[in-house]
């Protein structure tokens, strides 16, 4: 048999690293034995030496931790490296990967505090065997806290490196750089700082200062910045393949489990499958907002801080380039003409919403989404970034909360779920939610098809979507300017005593009375015009007060004020609305 067949399938070395905790170390070392390619694998093991000023305790812990490691054949063959001093967590992993990687070309990496699930070995194997030519992927990870619903792929890519379990090979580790002051000079020159913090979700920048300042010792963070220096990948599983027991009074980490609860454990091989070496936006996010959930106090202010930490970073360029795609300058020829006297006048001279080429590419745009190809979709139109708007988002959850972390939302008119995938990312799963677009009838024929999954269904009125599910919030986006008798239709749904009403993109204006104009659609989004209202403020907000109470008010996306051909100014407003107590 060929000899690139043996090397193929040469498994990597194994390294642990411990120092002074005997429990945690026995814990670790019988799961790594329970993996079936443990007794086919090769073990080094790196334990630290004592401080010079070690208690008798934490001389006594040593002694136990080192009597741990001899206990057991723990794998194929075992090579113990004890430090006669202390190096330190950081110097001890930089040594002894070093040293294992340089002699076998490749290395898994595991510390006293991570349990394996029984299928790690196998998954760190084939991730190294598959992966060991793109030189763009730096590392394999395996415990992941941020992505873990049914809607994410097996495995994926993200900027960050593991530290809680994970692998490399020789020509990977030789970029590791020891010194934290050329790092942060080097993501300071290149303008990374925003991308490496994670744009505020985790100031990691404070932690390479640290590390300059001597504060901290860690390997990781160094490791970190390198990925993001030479814009390299890491590929993670979506069920993770260890948990870290390491928090408490004695953790190296230190500092509150807020992960354990957040991850998948893997109970079955994970498939590893060659993939594009990319980032998926929809991934990203989910990094994103796990890392702010994580470091923030609970409840909604932890998610308003993840919802702006996605949506720092798009401000003023992107949302400048969403304004002009979506709302062209009016020195252009206006989306909006006309001051029509009734809705049959303007239907006449309009094409309508019905064509099935709106429909077909706003699926095929759709689906870019749920696939993880695009990170949001409007009306068409895929943005690279998302798309959240912190009052609504925040707002579901408060709602939620509310209702023993239940949300039931009617979304009417929501197309095939734009609100929907701009917003589920941001809805922990410790929250029971559905998510009911009622819609045209090829909309929802459509959208139950191909579009709709565990959460997320189509109806074809608000009576089915609330008989399917006892709704408690009704949204309405971009919704009411299209009805030929919105506020009869306001009046209609107060029979159904929806708790919470969120209505946003709405357009306005100061003028006397309502303008009831033509909207025409951007030939390069697609070709279609409509009848459109422009709401008088104070009497639609009149209408709204007889049953509800204004809880917000807020300016919706981008869109600030826009004046029309004629001069008249108008401009795009949401409202979160509570159903008043007397109701």
């Amino acid at each position: 048999m060929p000899q690139a067949f043996f090397k193929a399938i040469t498994l990597a070395p194994i390294v642990l690293f411990v120092y002074h905790r005997p429990e945690h170390t026995k814990q670790v070392l019988n799961a790594l034995a329970l993996n079936p390619l443990a007794d086919q694998s090769i073990l080094y093991i790196y334990a630290d030496g004592p401080k010079k000023d070690s208690s008798a305790d934490a001389l006594a812990n040593i002694a136990k931790t080192r009597s741990v490691i001899r206990q057991e054949q723990w794998c194929k063959e075992v090579f113990i490296i004890e430090a006669d001093t202390n190096l330190g967590l950081a110097n001890s992993v930089i040594k002894g990967v070093t040293e294992v990687v340089n002699k076998h070309g490749k290395v898994i990496v595991l510390e006293d505090d991570l349990l394996t699930s029984k299928h790690f070995l196998q998954y760190m194997n084939d991730a190294l065997n598959v992966y060991e030519t793109e030189q763009q992927v730096l590392s394999i990870g395996a415990l992941n806290f941020f992505a873990t619903d049914k809607q994410v792929p097996d495995t994926f890519f993200i900027p960050i490196p593991d530290c809680w379990g994970w692998a490399t090979w020789k020509d990977r580790w030789q970029l590791f750089e020891p010194n934290p002051q050329l790092l942060l000079n080097k993501l300071r020159e290149k303008g990374l700082i925003e991308k490496f913090n994670l744009y505020g979700a985790y100031n990691f920048e404070s932690m390479l200062i640290d590390q300059i300042k001597g504060n901290v010792s860690s390997w990781a963070i160094r490791w970190q910045a390198v990925a993001y220096l030479e814009n390299k990948l890491s590929l993670y599983p979506r069920n993770s393949v260890t948990k870290n027991i390491g928090f408490g009074a004695d953790a190296t980490h230190g500092g509150t489990d807020n992960y354990s609860k957040k991850i998948k454990f893997a109970v079955k091989k994970i498939k590893i499958e060659k993939q594009s070496v990319t980032e998926n936006p929809t991934i990203i996010n989910k990094m994103i907002v796990g890392y702010a959930m994580v470091n923030q106090p609970s409840g909604i202010a932890r998610t308003k801080l993840a919802i702006r930490s996605v949506s720092k970073g798009l401000a003023p360029a992107f949302l400048s380039k969403l304004y002009r795609k979506l709302h062209p300058h009016p020195q252009n020829k206006s989306m909006w003409q006309g001051n029509y006297t009734s809705w049959d006048e303007a239907r006449k001279l309009c094409s309508g919403y019905e064509d099935p080429v709106i429909l077909n590419k706003t699926k095929e745009a759709i689906l870019k989404v749920k696939n993880g190809e695009a990170a949001a979709e409007r009306d068409s139109v895929l943005f690279e970034h998302p798309l959240y708007n912190e009052a609504i988002t925040s707002h579901l959850l408060k709602f939620a909360h509310e209702n023993n972390d239940r949300l039931n939302v009617v979304d009417f008119g929501g197309s095939l779920g734009s609100t929907y995938f701009q917003n589920k990312d941001l809805i922990p799963d410790n929250i029971n939610f559905s998510w009911n677009v009622v819609e045209q009838q090829h909309y929802v024929e459509t959208g139950n098809k191909e579009i709709a999954d565990d959460k997320l269904h189509f109806f074809y009125s608000i009576n089915e979507a609330v008989n399917r599910n006892t709704a408690n919030v009704l949204i309405l986006s971009s919704v009411l300017q299209y009805l030929e008798k919105p506020y009869a239709f306001l009046d209609e749904i107060i029979a159904y005593n929806f708790k919470y009403i969120i209505i946003d993109r709405t357009s306005f204006t100061n003028e006397p009375t309502d303008r009831l104009t033509i909207q025409n659609v951007p030939v390069d989004i697609y070709e279609a015009s409509y009848p459109a209202w422009f709401f008088n403020n104070e009497y639609f907000k009149t209408n709204l007060t007889r049953h509800y109470t204004i809880l917000h008010e807020f300016k919706s996306d981008v869109i600030d004020n826009l004046v029309l051909d004629d001069g008249t100014n108008v401009y795009w407003l949401g409202y979160i609305l509570e159903r008043k107590q007397h109701d």
